[in-house]
């Protein structure tokens, strides 16, 4: 059988079970089954978090993968845990060059942890009929645009497998010249439209903002609205995620944390590029432990009920779709599911990092633990997604 037709019949079976899945959750009952008592509580939670963020923050010479970054004396970090439906936050470090600490409110760029958005939205017009994953992308171009990659399907570009490369090829020099004031929705379009895969698809694992900010406009046009207008219509309003913004607000900018780059020194406002969806979002703590929780089947968030809709298509979005080339991981829709490095006594972690040219934040949940994770760093080389992953595996 055709890979895709594989893929795709495994995507329609997880709808199918994330629905009557949510549904059972969502059933009423006399107690919510998140706030479960959390053995040592907060002091619990924090000897985890201290005993792995203090070395690292401390450390500052190497990432995971071996990346050398020289420590900013200004670096600093924001954790954000929920457990069982208790949340607990953690600051470290300085969020500014004045010295203002790190809080939950304090806003981050959170990168690459925007495609899960975007997959979720995604995911949603799936299960609402709106767009077929193994079409021709074609059949969702923006008007005036053809695809010379007939070919290409949505769910290939979810998923990594369109070959896609990292960004698009003919940006100009310089990180602001590459707004999208400058390099423009027509200049992206155009480019994705004229993209040739050099394999057959779908093509082994290769990671692409490109390919999730072209999503994103496929998306838009087989339900008729804007990826902002329906982020915030169908995620950051009904989760109350109002710190989690493209554009922040004046007000916003004031809580907005400095960036660093890899030699420690200030680092310009992340831009927002014609392929947004794929990174621009800027969010603080409390947002993104709200939509973790979300993301893990909560029935409640923020005092909000979360639709039996919406959880469907998270886990949807999360569902793993393929082994990634470790041979442990698997990818799903932007997500990652990290099996343990080959280890079965850990549980599953759901993952995806981020980090732009003054952060580095992480994502991830652990439905065995019912715990979640969001971290925020205001250094980029400071990748974090390691030690969120680790966080969640030594919770008590």
């Amino acid at each position: 059988m055709h890979r895709t037709a594989t893929r795709f019949g495994l995507i329609v079976t997880v709808a199918v079970l994330a629905a009557a899945k949510v549904a059972a959750q969502q059933a009423p009952s006399s107690a919510g089954p998140h706030l479960q008592p959390n053995a040592g509580g907060e002091a619990a939670v924090k000897r985890v978090v201290d005993g792995i963020m203090q070395p690292y923050l401390a450390q500052g010479q190497r990432n995971p993968r071996g990346r050398r970054w020289s420590r900013s004396p200004y670096l600093g970090a924001i954790v954000a845990v929920s457990l069982h439906g208790h949340r607990y936050f953690f600051p470290y470090g300085k969020a500014t060059d004045a010295g203002a600490p790190f809080t939950r409110d304090t806003l981050v760029e959170i990168g690459s942890c925007t495609k899960t958005f975007t997959t979720t939205l995604f995911a949603l017009a799936i299960n609402r009929n709106q767009i077929v994953p193994d079409a021709s992308a074609q059949k969702y171009m923006p008007e005036g645009y053809t695809l010379r990659a007939q070919q290409l399907t949505p769910l290939e570009l979810a998923d990594f497998t369109s070959g896609m490369p990292d960004d698009p090829t003919n940006l100009p020099r310089g990180l602001e010249r590459r707004s999208i004031e400058y390099y423009t929705v027509k200049d992206f379009l155009t480019w994705a439209s004229q993209y040739e895969p050099t394999t057959q698809l779908p093509a082994p694992y290769r990671y692409s903002n490109a390919g999730i900010g072209l999503l994103s406009y496929l998306v838009a046009t087989a339900t008729g609205k804007t990826w902002e207008d329906q982020v915030n219509s169908e995620i950051l309003q009904p989760l109350g995620m109002a710190d989690t913004t493209l554009r922040p607000t004046p007000e916003q900018q004031k809580r907005l944390a400095q960036g660093h780059n890899r030699a420690g020194q200030d680092a310009p406002r992340w831009p927002v590029f014609a392929w947004y969806a794929a990174g621009g979002l800027r969010s603080t703590a409390q947002d993104m432990i709200s939509f973790g929780e979300a993301n893990l089947g909560h029935e409640d968030v923020n005092g909000k009920p979360v639709s039996a809709e919406l959880i469907a298509a998270m886990q949807l979005a999360q569902k793993p779709i393929y082994a990634m080339p470790n041979g442990f991981n698997k990818q799903a829709m932007a997500w990652v599911n990290n099996m343990g490095e080959g280890n079965p006594n850990l549980h599953p972690v759901i993952v995806k990092n981020g980090g732009t040219s003054g952060f580095g934040t992480v994502i991830a949940i652990n439905p065995t633990k019912d715990a979640a994770i969001f971290i925020g760093m205001n250094q980029v080389g400071a990748n974090p997604a390691t030690k969120g992953v680790e966080i969640l595996r030594h919770l008590p």
